[in-house]
């Protein structure tokens, strides 16, 4: 049930991205998919990567600064950006367009409550 809510809500949120997000997705903080807005076959890797990603960047931010680490946003070659999230006790991460509005991203984001 609840992951029908969070899936209805990350698809929600790339529909009211006004073209920014191509996808979103929620991941356990140990890479464990929990629901992907529009599914697809590399949710599971991508959800791995994202939570691989920010854990390894917190770790190292509270290593070095004793500061923890919100997000982290990586562009690619093709001009899109994935941005991941710490989301409660989960990962979220997104996939941009490219070139997308950032600022826009952003204040989806903080308008956004998954847990």
């Amino acid at each position: 049930m609840r992951e029908r809510r969070v899936q209805r809500l990350l698809r929600e949120l790339v529909e009211g991205s006004w073209g920014e997000l191509e996808r979103a997705l929620l991941a356990t903080r140990d890479g464990v998919l929990v629901a992907a807005s529009n599914p697809s076959d590399y949710d599971d890797i991508l959800a791995a990567l994202a939570a691989a990603l920010l854990n390894g960047v917190e770790d190292a931010f509270i290593s070095h600064l004793a500061s923890g680490v919100k997000g982290v946003s990586v562009e690619l070659e093709d001009g899109r950006v994935v941005v991941v999230r710490a989301q409660g006790s989960g990962v979220l991460c997104l996939l941009t367009r490219p070139k997308p509005n950032l600022g826009l991203i952003d204040t989806l984001l903080a308008r956004l409550k998954v847990e």
